[in-house]
């Protein structure tokens, strides 16, 4: 295990398995630890350590980890580099794997921690924190008023959702039609006529209202409205589609739009939440099958009945088929009815999203998809190993990376795979649990460093074996 040392203690801190006690001692090798940084499993101990090390890139990525206790948060927060304080202060959108289903905003940080982060002589980090969705109400009120008039009018556009009480005052605040489009989209309740007007009139006088189109929209789909702004904006045909989507026009209207010779327009109609079913299933829509919009948002949370997710399977509106098929409750004969869905874009969201997707669908879909999701694919516990096999042999390394590590391989298809002319398919095949014990002993001293750490981070390796390497490094 001498030979490639560092490769393989660079394995040991990626591997899934590794106990505590191991990471504790991997925080203090001489190897590149950013990916250390980034473990969810992280124990408090190894975060300590470092939350002090002398490279400001993986104190950086410990400062984006969001498992982090107080005591480290608070370390990382008076840092000396703004990069990491900034880091910290965002609070980014994380994910647990590739897939689209495993993204996550973190938690929340320690109150201390907000309130020294607004108070940051920096202003990228103020700026970094008004992003931050977990930022409590009255901290972001209080930045509203910040010196710099970019983080106060972050503050004003981030604000999820923006308390519609507070409009006026908010708009007052945010700079660009962008923000103020932003700040309609998170809104808690309908625009009030009087602020609708107002920024219509901004729009009117202003030298480019062209740069304000998206902005227009927002306006169409969120005022309340009367029938002044009923007209303006039906008699806009930018407009017709964002305005048969807001929740305040009259039935009268919706029915009339219906049957709108814009496409656009009808599929508004379709996607309205309470819209009587037999007119929304009466409604002729064209979607684009590769799009990855056309999706209903309120679908996801709707609480449906097993006859509700039969009846939304079988809708002619592959908007509503595609967006049920992104639910992770629904009933074995809903999933089963959208794996057999004409459209592809229902059927890759059921491999992407269904923990009961079918074996059948998942290899058909994989063989052709080369999405970031065929990794997740793999995984899935109905993959078929035959499919897996067959992907293993293919002519494209990309096929064979994915699939190298999938435990349903034969060994002498694993064998192959370590001795593959690519060496991050040879790395990813040694991450392969169905490598026989004895084998993967043998692999840890092997000469290219890429087996050695992909053997290391194999999550079958014994806890003693990885406590031996560590030994051997001194730690």
């Amino acid at each position: 295990m001498q030979r490639n040392l560092a490769a393989l203690l660079r394995g040991l801190a990626g591997n899934p398995c590794a106990p505590p006690e191991a990471l504790v001692r991997l925080a203090a090798a001489d190897i590149d630890r950013t990916e250390l940084a980034r473990r969810r499993d992280l124990p408090v101990q190894a975060a300590v350590i470092l939350a002090d090390d002398e490279n400001a890139r993986v104190r950086s990525e410990l400062a984006a980890n969001p498992h982090l206790p107080a005591e480290v948060q608070i370390v990382l927060a008076r840092d000396v580099d703004a990069r990491v304080r900034g880091r910290l202060a965002e609070g980014a959108e994380y994910f647990t794997s590739v897939g689209l289903h495993a993204h996550h905003l973190p938690g929340p940080l320690a109150h201390e921690v907000y309130e020294l982060l607004a108070r940051d002589p920096q202003p990228k980090v103020r700026r970094a924190l008004a992003f931050n969705r977990r930022l409590p109400d009255g901290i972001r009120a209080r930045m509203l008023d910040d010196d710099d008039a970019r983080t106060a009018a972050i503050a004003a556009a981030e604000w999820n959702p923006a308390p519609t009480a507070r409009i006026g005052e908010l708009l007052s605040r945010t700079t660009g039609a962008f923000s103020r489009e932003l700040l309609l989209y998170r809104l808690d309740g309908p625009l009030p006529a009087e602020a609708a007007r107002g920024m219509l009139a901004d729009i009117d006088s202003s030298a480019d209202p062209a740069n304000s189109a998206g902005l227009l929209r927002q306006i169409a789909a969120t005022a309340d409205l009367d029938a002044g702004l009923t007209d303006r904006f039906l008699t806009d045909p930018r407009l017709r589609a964002a305005v048969a989507a807001n929740p305040a026009l009259d039935p009268g209207h919706v029915a009339a739009l219906a049957h709108d010779p814009d496409n656009q327009v009808r599929a508004a109609v379709v996607a309205r939440r309470g819209l009587d079913p037999v007119l929304r299933e009466s409604v002729s829509v064209e979607y684009d099958d590769r799009s990855s919009g056309n999706t209903v948002a309120w679908l996801l949370t709707e609480d449906l009945s097993e006859p509700d997710q039969l009846a939304f399977a079988r809708s002619r509106h592959q908007a509503f088929r595609k967006t049920l098929a992104m639910r992770t409750d629904l009933s074995d004969e809903a999933v089963g009815i959208l794996a057999a869905d004409e459209s592809f874009a229902v059927r890759l969201f059921v491999c992407e999203r269904q923990p009961n997707a079918p074996g059948r669908l998942l290899a058909h879909i994989a063989a052709g998809w080369k999405g970031y999701s065929r990794w997740d694919m793999l995984a899935h516990k109905n993959f078929p190993a035959d499919a897996a096999t067959a992907l293993a042999r293919s002519d494209d390394p990309r096929d064979r990376v994915v699939a190298a590590a999938h435990p349903g391989l034969a060994i002498e298809t694993i064998e192959a795979l370590l001795a593959d002319g690519t060496d991050y398919v040879r790395r990813r095949a040694a991450t392969n649990p169905s490598i026989p014990a004895d084998r993967l002993i043998t692999l840890l001293d092997a000469d290219e460093s890429a087996v050695v750490s992909g053997a290391a981070a194999n999550r079958t390796l014994p806890v003693v074996t990885m406590h031996q390497a560590l030994d051997q490094a001194r730690l």
